[in-house]
């Protein structure tokens, strides 16, 4: 016989557990919540004396029932499979027997398919009979089941509660690591959908959850592996960080310890993860070579990131070891600035320290940069070619938050790509209108600098480099740049009031590098600004901005009270001079120098050069020493090259006092020999003043209300720059060119800031005690 239960649209499938009770053995066999499949409960039907009135197995939740996590379930009729041996003693005599309140929802039906027989074969019949009932053997009273309703109800409600509880702290608390979050499944951008640059949840981010709370140590969990992607369309092998590209974005405040346990998953690939403008201890630099081993594949490292409590604004990290950047293992790194202590929490003040101080409502990341279609080996193997001369490889594309835009059409022949057009991702900014925003921009690229502009909107700079500068006192700007490799800037953005007309930006990327063209390569690319709220028809041709006044980040000194700290004098001052050289007897191929010194990774022994003494250095590691104690350092850098070099100093910012370009000659300075620097002549005598003399005290060759304070700075060819910088972070830091190409030749040297031996050979013993010697 076979029952089929047709319950009311009040009961959901967790009465399945209700009616189980009634019948033995059961056995439940679950099926998908969202299927219109019955689900089935097998065994023997109970003596109708349980089925009472009281047993009611009706679940108090109504239609469109949720179970936990408040998935909605199935409320399709469910089936219950009875099978009843005729040996045993009769159940029941007469279906009326059965309480009303739960034959209500019973049905009765022959199936053809099913026949119920006696276990000795003597009596038989066939399900289309009909039922076959007996008069029960005895009615010996029995035990009504119990209700339990309240209880079921009060699980369902706590459960779920505690699941919306666990949802809200995911999604509003993204850099808290639950102990389940690592089963999730991480969201897959794919090449098909039209992705925005600014709607993926990494992109927004959520001053609000930090700038309230007192530092605290944040746990992440990284797992670096390689997987192919199509970020503009065309297919390449790219570095992932829990599966994302670009890596996931980290917001912190002030004063916040970060623990970030990196797993290299990839095969044949050693890799270091630097935190590009974080002034952190030496040993967590993350510096390949210098302040560690890379980490080889399969094995872990756990970097131990302190942010001070005086550093805040936009920062990111970056792979630095071998050419891993180009190949996407880059992510953001925002620190927003604590509220003040007597700063009142409310509705109306949520995230209001910098957001009050600039004048913003939103804040939104943009990572840009230029991209190679060739894995980053190849490229540099390019570079390298005897017969190249040193040309630097010129991108084939750019993307803004890992996605663009590639016409199939403009590839090369000779290096034809995988590419397919009509998947490519068409990144675009998500804005609303009428509201102030503050973008955080990252270049992330491997050579070009680049350069913003917007159709409608207005911008104002606040900061470059995450340090505060001097506002423009310009009207109607909507163009920023040259933002270099590795730089970074913030600027307020005022979108249109309304969103009745399209609106784009225009990203340029600066050609002075390019010695020949790249045919693959758009240089200038807009890409449409989407209003939420507006009707614009998505088949309106996206307008090309034009520059109405520019801002030159060049040009733009750092806010008086940034330059209350700049000292009237340096204490020490070292010169230097930089050149990628390209020597017949090496056969063109090009290498960076410093001083005459080619930078490589100490080989004898092949040890990070924080754990060895300086005796036991390499002659490939050129490095000046500060002294033993904190000081005042001008570092004066000569470029000799044909090209401009951004270089980056780790470990510390530092005060632009003059950047030259030369207009004849090598354009170089020794401030050893000329007083004034070359372009900065000293002013005409009179007979009423004295000429100045350099051997004054008060003598002052710079302009220092102009000066800029940044950890990054583009030194034009053949021109100079002077650098000052305070000494005070302990260690040995790299200072290199932030062009990939250039660095992977060498182009860098070292500062030995406070240099204790001592030190040196302590760390050195843990390194060995812990297997720290670097794999050749």
């Amino acid at each position: 016989m076979v029952v089929d239960l047709q319950p009311h649209p009040r009961v959901s499938v967790w009465d399945l557990h209700s009616v189980a009770k009634h019948v033995e053995p059961f056995d439940i066999l679950p099926v998908d919540p969202l299927s219109k499949s019955p689900h089935h409960l097998t065994g023997t039907l109970r003596s109708p004396s349980q089925l009472t009135p009281d047993s009611t197995w009706a679940s108090p939740i109504g239609k469109g029932a949720e179970g936990p996590c408040g998935r909605g379930l199935n409320t399709s009729p469910l089936q219950i499979v009875t099978t009843i041996d005729l040996d045993s003693p009769p159940i029941f005599s007469d279906l009326d027997s059965i309480p009303s309140k739960f034959m209500r929802n019973v049905n009765l039906h022959h199936r053809p398919q099913l026949t119920l027989s006696r276990s000795d074969g003597a009596a038989k019949q066939s399900a289309s009979e009909g039922p076959r009932t007996q008069e029960p053997a005895s009615k010996e009273p029995v035990a009504p089941h119990q209700p339990t309703r309240s209880v079921r109800t009060w699980f369902l409600t706590g459960s779920l509660l505690a699941c919306l509880w666990m949802m809200a702290v995911y999604i509003y608390h993204p850099t808290i690591h639950l102990p389940w979050s690592d089963w999730i499944e991480p969201l897959q951008t794919r090449p098909s959908q039209d992705l925005s640059a600014t709607d993926h949840p990494r992109i927004k981010l959520h001053p609000e959850d930090h700038v309230y709370r007192p530092p605290v140590t944040q746990h992440f969990n990284w797992r670096i592996t390689s997987g192919l992607r199509r970020p503009d369309g065309v297919l390449k092998q790219i570095y992932l960080i829990n599966d994302l590209f670009p890596g996931p974005t980290i917001e912190a405040r002030s004063g916040d310890t970060l623990l970030i346990t990196v797993t290299n998953a990839v095969e044949e690939e050693s890799i270091a993860l630097h935190w590009h403008g974080i002034h952190v201890t030496n040993a967590m630099d993350g510096a390949a070579g210098v302040s560690q081993c890379p980490i080889a594949p399969g094995a872990q490292f756990i970097y131990n990131v302190t942010i001070p409590a005086d550093q805040s604004g936009t920062y990111w990290y970056h792979a630095h070891s071998g050419v891993s950047r180009g190949d996407g293992l880059y992510g953001g790194l925002v620190v927003h600035a604590p509220v003040a202590k007597s700063t009142v929490r409310g509705l109306m003040s949520r995230a209001r320290s910098d957001a009050q101080k600039f004048s913003y409502e939103k804040e939104l990341l943009l990572l840009i940069g230029d991209w190679y279609h060739r894995p980053a080996k190849d490229v540099l193997a390019w570079y390298k070619l005897p017969g190249n001369f040193a040309n630097e490889p010129v991108p084939d594309s750019l993307l803004v938050n890992g996605v663009g835009h590639f016409e199939c059409s403009m590839a090369v022949p000779a290096r034809p790509v995988d590419c397919i057009e009509q998947l490519a991702n068409t990144s675009f900014l998500d804005l609303d209108p009428n509201t102030v925003y503050r973008i955080r921009v990252v270049n992330t690229g491997a050579l070009a600098g680049l350069s913003l502009v917007f159709d409608q909107e207005n911008i104002d700079l606040i900061q470059v480099d995450s340090i505060d500068v001097k506002r423009s006192q310009q009207e109607n700007v909507n163009s920023v740049g040259i933002l270099y490799p590795g730089q970074r800037m913030d600027f307020v953005l005022r979108t249109s009031s309304t969103a009745q007309s399209p609106s784009s930006m225009m990203v340029q990327l600066d050609q002075g590098c390019f010695k020949y063209m790249n045919p693959a390569l758009t240089p200038d690319q807009t890409f449409p600004i989407h209003y939420r709220s507006g009707s614009i028809s998505g088949s309106v041709e996206t307008p090309t901005p034009q520059v109405r006044n520019h801002i030159n980040l060049d040009e733009v000194p750092s806010s008086p009270s940034i330059l209350q700290s700049l000292p009237l004098k340096a204490q020490q001052t070292h010169v230097v001079y930089t050149k990628i050289q390209k020597m017949a007897r090496n056969h063109n191929i090009p290498e960076g120098y410093f001083n005459q010194t080619t930078w490589k990774p100490q080989s004898d022994p092949p040890a990070p050069l924080i754990s060895l003494p300086r005796e036991r250095w390499d002659t490939n590691q050129l490095a000046l020493s500060t002294g033993p104690e904190a000081a005042w350092v001008d570092l004066v850098v000569n470029n000799l090259d044909e090209g401009p070099h951004p270089f980056h100093l780790h470990g510390h910012h530092f005060y632009i006092l003059a950047v030259q370009e030369s207009t004849y000659g090598w354009g170089s300075y020794n401030p050893f020999t000329d007083p004034y620097p070359p372009g900065l002549e000293p002013p005409e005598s009179t007979p009423e003043t004295e000429p100045p003399n350099p051997e004054d005290p008060t003598f002052q060759p710079y302009d220092l209300s102009s000066a800029a304070l940044r950890d990054t700075v583009q030194i034009p060819s053949r021109g100079y720059a002077v650098l000052r910088f305070r000494a005070d972070n302990p260690g040995v830091w790299l200072f290199h060119c932030h062009i990939l190409w250039h660095f992977a030749t060498g182009m860098a040297m070292l500062v030995d800031v406070m240099g204790d031996p001592a030190g040196r050979v302590a760390h050195d013993v843990s390194m060995l005690a812990a297997g720290g010697l670097c794999p050749i």
